[in-house]
């Protein structure tokens, strides 16, 4: 197998693994700001009011969130383009797209509060009463633009990429373990997605999103270690 061919195999598969591990993080930095309540993400009373090292927490899950959820998915969703791309034609260019519109809207969703805790939290406890109602007013368009706007939009995206990839996985030989989380991980994306339209499937919606985070990087872990394990034997199908 060529070298070039190695070396993307290896890139791809720890970016995956790595990945799934920084994903894990954001979930457990997260935890320990929230206790399991992300409505808590919301409320910019609460979260200009946090003491410092609680912030520290929060800023650390958004940086995770980044390196785990998103930026990783680049270099897999580029691996497998690669790959496929010539079987897949004009549906893989645009799962292509699909998945870089996905980690546009997530990096740009978490960046934004990656960003503004800190400067909002200063100005939340130095100002008077009208300072500090316009800063948690601003935090709480922030959270609420990031969270149910920009990574409420990923649903379709990561729907149609899952479908076209998970394809294309199959007709290649890999395994089901593979293959069905990930079109799990695509379809409760769309579902959150969907469930986000109605105010009374909010705990459908909870649900869906507790069941990405823990299964999304899981999918990661197992795709870079299989990729590692198949590349020492033949090249990737395409």
């Amino acid at each position: 197998m060529p070298t070039s061919t190695n070396d993307a195999d290896r890139v791809t598969a720890w970016a995956a693994i790595l990945g799934g591990l920084f994903a894990y993080l954001n979930v457990g930095f997260m935890l320990m700001v929230t206790r399991g309540d992300m409505a808590v993400t919301l409320q910019g009373a609460t979260m200009l009011s946090l003491p410092a090292e609680a912030r520290q927490y929060f800023r650390l899950s958004m940086s995770a969130d980044i390196l785990g959820f998103y930026l990783p998915l680049l270099v897999i969703g580029g691996y497998l383009w690669s790959r496929f791309r010539d079987q897949a034609g004009a549906l893989g260019d645009m799962a292509a797209l699909a998945i870089t519109t996905y980690v546009v809207l997530g990096v740009v969703g978490a960046g934004l509060q990656l960003s503004l805790l800190n400067p909002l939290a200063e100005l939340h406890a130095a100002g008077d009463a009208a300072a500090k109602t316009a800063a948690e007013t601003a935090w709480t368009t922030i959270a609420i633009g990031s969270q149910r706007g920009l990574w409420w939009c990923e649903g379709p995206v990561v729907l149609f990429w899952g479908l076209v990839v998970g394809g294309h996985l199959k007709r290649a030989g890999w395994s089901a373990s593979i293959r069905v989380p990930l079109s799990v991980v695509g379809w409760c994306f769309g579902l959150y997605f969907l469930s986000g339209f109605f105010q009374a499937l909010e705990i459908l919606s909870y649900a869906l999103l507790v069941f990405v985070v823990l299964l999304f990087p899981l999918w990661m872990v197992m795709f870079g270690v299989q990729l590692r394990r198949r590349a020492r034997l033949a090249p990737l199908s395409a």
